[in-house]
């Protein structure tokens, strides 16, 4: 085959990646179709190029592919709404007790706060969890 053949395959498999939501599928083809372009230079016979496609394809999808979902399932993870604040600094604002919780401020936001212990106004702390409209916290 013609290396021409081969570059305009890698290019509509690559334009298939950037416009189907699969995870990285397409672009392992691609890799594949430059390889096979690389191989027609070489004067190598048509199944030599099939080979070689196939080769690279399979290689890519279970070596790249695998690396390239756990980059992007990282980069996807985002805490939001009160998930937000766990591990957040706090200050408190009013007094908390084992006996009655108290208050603290986060965000620019005031939430009734609990702790294990007792923790004056004006520390900082840690938000722990959030339940509810009560976070949990400690020093």
């Amino acid at each position: 085959m013609n290396w021409i053949f081969w570059i305009v395959l890698a290019v509509v498999l690559a334009t298939l990646e950037i416009i189907t939501p699969s995870v990285f599928f397409f672009m392992c083809l691609a890799i594949g179709a430059l390889f096979a372009a690389v191989a027609t230079f070489f004067d190598v016979s048509n199944w030599f190029e099939f080979g070689i496609f196939i080769t690279v394809s399979i290689v890519s999808i279970y070596t790249i592919r695998p690396l390239f979902k756990k980059l992007m399932s990282k980069s996807e993870t985002v805490n939001s709404n009160v998930d937000a604040l766990i591990g957040a600094q706090a200050v408190v604002t009013e007094k908390i007790s084992l006996q009655k919780a108290g208050f603290v401020k986060v965000n620019g936001e005031i939430w009734l706060a609990e702790s294990d212990g007792e923790i004056e106004s004006g520390e900082t702390v840690k938000i722990k969890s959030v339940s509810g409209t009560k976070v949990f916290v400690k020093k």
